[in-house]
C-alpha cells in the first residue's frame, strides 16, 4: 500500500513539473507566410487559441489541454468570432475585410496535440513557429477579445459590482458606466449621444454592431444592476 501511495505521489510530483513547462507559454504559429493562431497554455489547463490578423475582429477559440504520454493534448470546444456585415470592403483576398461586424458563439470540437520536447526544446522551424513566456496565471477570455478602450470604470469588466459601488452616480455617470462595457468590444453605439461621447474617448474603435455574444457573466449582472439604478 505504501509503494502505491508513493508512486502516485511521484506521479503527481512529476505531472507537475511537466506542467510548469507547459503553463505560461504561448506556442506561435503565426509567424508563418499564411498566418495562423495562436495557442496560450494557463495553469488551469484552459487553452486559449486567438486568430493571428485578426486583431480588429473577434476571433479566439477556448478549451482545454493536459498531458497525455509525450505530448500536449488539447481540445477547442468554445468559439467566439466576427461575422462581416454587408458587402466586403474592396476585392476579397484569403481573408475579406468588413465595415463592421456582429459577434457569434460556436459550440465546437478540434483537438491537436504538441510532441512535449517542443516546450522543453523551444521549438522553431526557421522563425516560423516558436514559444515565448506570457503570465500562466490570468486565462481570463474576455481580456483576449476586449479592445485598448478602458474608460472610467474598468472594474464593471472584471468584477461583479455591488449596490454600494454605484450609490451616489448620477444617471449620466450609470449611463456611461454601463455602456463602456458594450465600448470595450468596439460596438458601434446608435444614439448620436453615446457615439459623439465614445468616439471622443482614448482607443475606442468601433466596428462591432452585436456584441452580445462577447459579454461575460459577470458584464450581463452588472448591465442589469446598472439599468436596475438608473430607473
Amino acid at each position: 500500500m505504501k509503494q502505491l501511495f508513493f508512486s502516485f505521489v511521484f506521479a503527481l510530483g512529476f505531472f507537475s513539473v511537466q506542467a510548469q513547462g507547459v503553463a505560461g507559454r504561448v506556442y506561435i504559429t503565426s509567424n508563418c507566410a499564411s498566418g495562423g493562431m495562436d495557442y496560450f497554455f494557463y495553469e488551469d489547463n484552459t487553452v486559449i487559441g486567438i486568430c493571428s490578423g485578426c486583431e480588429s475582429v473577434p476571433f479566439v477559440q477556448w478549451g482545454k489541454w493536459d498531458i497525455i504520454g509525450e505530448n500536449i493534448e488539447y481540445t477547442l470546444t468554445k468559439q467566439w468570432e466576427g461575422i462581416g456585415v454587408g458587402a466586403p470592403v474592396g476585392a476579397c483576398g484569403s481573408v475579406c475585410t468588413f465595415n463592421s461586424y456582429t459577434a457569434k458563439f460556436s459550440k465546437i470540437s478540434e483537438s491537436d496535440k504538441i510532441p512535449y520536447e517542443w516546450f522543453e526544446e523551444g521549438y522553431d522551424t526557421e522563425s516560423c513557429e516558436s514559444f515565448e513566456d506570457i503570465d500562466g496565471v490570468d486565462s481570463d477570455l474576455n481580456k483576449k477579445i476586449r479592445n485598448g478602450f478602458v474608460g472610467k470604470y474598468p472594474n464593471a469588466s472584471t468584477k461583479e459590482l455591488q449596490e454600494t459601488d454605484l450609490k451616489g452616480l448620477s444617471k449620466k455617470e450609470l449611463k456611461i458606466m454601463r455602456n463602456e462595457i458594450f465600448a470595450r468590444y468596439g460596438y458601434i453605439f446608435k444614439t448620436k449621444e453615446m457615439a459623439d461621447y465614445f468616439k471622443k474617448q482614448k482607443n475606442y474603435s468601433p466596428y462591432m454592431e452585436n456584441v452580445d455574444a462577447l459579454l461575460s457573466d459577470i458584464e450581463l449582472k452588472n448591465i442589469e444592476l446598472i439599468k436596475k439604478f438608473e430607473k
